[in-house]
């Protein structure tokens, strides 16, 4: 039940008959929690210690990987007759040598299972394999392997990669090991059935533990599993470098030993039962002076604030049934207060006709900028843009056309500027006002050269202009940086200044200013 639906006289009742409730709930439930959150914990302990085994399993393969790959590399023979065969040369002899570590074996044999060795090239092209070992393989590198080995370059390529991966024949481990020395030649690939050495991890995480395939079919099984003490699964799952699954290792840990410690738990817990009653009545004071005394006071100063303008403040409504209802209806209330002022404010704001910002938050926005820019060093650029022969548009095309232009004009300067904290405003007329904060003069001209290419691209249509037959722009540029001894209205001159000199100059231009340069 909520908290807002509890008035004050069930508020006390429920307090009695939580002391009641208590003792016979407490009593019931306390060995049953303590029991399952130790086997909780217990699977998680366990969990992260197979994830551990993993890891020292899979660096095991690798160094053994590495040890037969430098054994083999450090072959002449094998340099040469690879060499050769790349060339177009016999492939027995290469062949031979690499079916002879499955035939009289290898360092750490017994540690291992070899299933296959292949050559590549040094573009990782298959060039050969030992025709002893597992059948069927693709004779490629493994999609994660081959795309980071590709993906090296420099010395980068001289290290050894490793790889789990799921083949046609199960879970394989292959290592890549560099053939050739400094003058990289190319790769040999060693690969390893990783069940042979997870299947030894029982011993190394000292619980038995069975080993299933994707399809669930049972790959190993710890012998002496058949006794009758009582068993926690637990399941981990061995992923590939692409993150399928290949293998699930599920382990069997005894749980007697925890439940051999449940009769010291059952005897703390009556100790803090006994504790709970104890706090009983300080917990009832607690209550009612959580959810009565302090709720009132609180409510009281949050309508005090309210009421003196801070519309951002809001009663708190949690509490008992009847604070919860009075506080709903005052912020109900309060809220649809602030929604006014707040589409006011917005409204006051936005040019009417082009719904871009208008004169009067230019100006806020100017004083802010202004300000920061001071505090930071930084420079403010202003662009003021005049729409060529406007008047003879309007006279040309009518009222209701040049309404249409200007909000055109006003949308494709407003979409241009990516910043938040860039602004595009109507100054006033055919004119407009886009402010840069944080930005240099080359970059105010470069944002007004888009200005002008984008409205070229419009293709807007203006018979009646004497230097085009389409909508063209005067764009007047100001950068300053302000100090103490400087004021807004001097980047508005400079930039009005800028913005004459571009219409006397013929229209359709870019002009920038120095009179407000740093």
């Amino acid at each position: 039940m909520r908290i807002e639906r509890i008035s004050i006289k069930g508020l006390t009742i429920g307090i009695l008959l939580l002391f009641g409730g208590l003792s016979i709930l407490l009593s019931l439930t306390a060995a049953d929690y303590f029991r399952d959150a130790a086997l909780d914990s217990q699977v998680k302990s366990l969990s992260r210690g197979m994830e551990v085994a993993s890891g020292e399993i899979r660096r095991h393969l690798v160094d053994k990987a590495v040890d037969l790959g430098t054994n083999l590399r450090g072959n002449a023979e094998l340099r040469h007759h690879f060499l050769g065969v790349r060339r177009g040369g016999e492939a027995e002899p290469l062949l031979a040598l690499l079916d002879d570590p499955f035939i009289t074996g290898f360092v750490g044999a017994g540690e291992v299972e070899l299933v296959k060795l292949r050559l590549y090239d040094a573009d990782l092209n298959f060039v050969a394999a030992s025709r002893r070992g597992y059948e069927g393989l693709p004779e490629r590198l493994p999609d994660h392997l081959r795309r980071t080995a590709a993906g090296r370059s420099g010395a980068d390529r001289l290290k050894v990669l490793d790889s789990l991966w799921l083949s046609p024949r199960g879970a394989l481990h292959s290592t890549l090991v560099p053939v050739g020395g400094l003058r990289l030649s190319g790769y040999l690939e060693v690969v390893l059935a990783p069940l042979f050495n997870y299947s030894q991890m029982s011993r190394m995480t000292r619980m038995p533990i069975d080993i299933f395939d994707v399809d669930g079919e049972l790959l190993h099984q710890h012998q002496g599993m058949n006794d009758e003490r009582q068993r926690l699964p637990v399941e981990f799952w061995l992923l590939g470098d692409e993150g399928e699954r290949l293998l699930r290792l599920v382990g069997m840990e005894d749980v007697e030993q925890l439940y051999s410690d449940m009769h010291e738990t059952q005897f703390n817990t009556t100790l803090a039962f006994l504790g709970l009653l104890l706090m009983a009545l300080l917990i009832s004071l607690m209550l009612f002076s959580r959810f009565l005394f302090l709720p009132v006071r609180k409510m009281m100063d949050d309508i005090e604030r309210c009421t003196h303008g801070d519309l951002a403040a809001t009663v708190d409504d949690r509490g008992l049934k009847e604070f919860h209802r009075l506080a709903g209806a005052f912020n109900s209330l309060n809220k649809r207060v602030k929604e006014s002022i707040q589409e006011l404010q917005r409204l006051s704001a936005l040019d009417g006709l082009t719904g871009i910002a208008n004169r009067r938050l230019f100006d806020q926005r100017l004083e802010q900028e202004w300000q920061r820019a001071m505090r930071n060093g930084s420079e403010i650029t202003l662009l003021l843009i005049d729409i060529d022969f406007f008047k003879k548009y309007n006279d040309s095309y009518g009222h209701q056309a040049g309404d249409n232009c200007l909000r055109t004009v006003a949308m494709a300067v407003g979409a241009l500027l990516k910043r938040s904290a860039d602004l595009a405003a109507r100054y006033g007329g055919e004119e407009f006002a886009v402010l840069l904060p944080e930005t240099s003069r080359h970059g105010g001209e470069r944002v007004a050269e888009k200005i002008q290419a984008e409205i070229a691209r419009l293709c807007l249509k203006h018979r009646a202009s004497n230097v085009s037959d389409q909508v063209t722009l005067s764009i007047g540029v100001a950068t300053i940086r302000p100090h103490r001894q400087s004021a807004p209205f001097e980047l508005i001159a400079a930039a009005d200044k800028a913005l004459y000199r571009a219409k006397d100059e013929g229209r359709n231009r870019i002009e920038a200013s120095n009179d407000a340069a740093a």
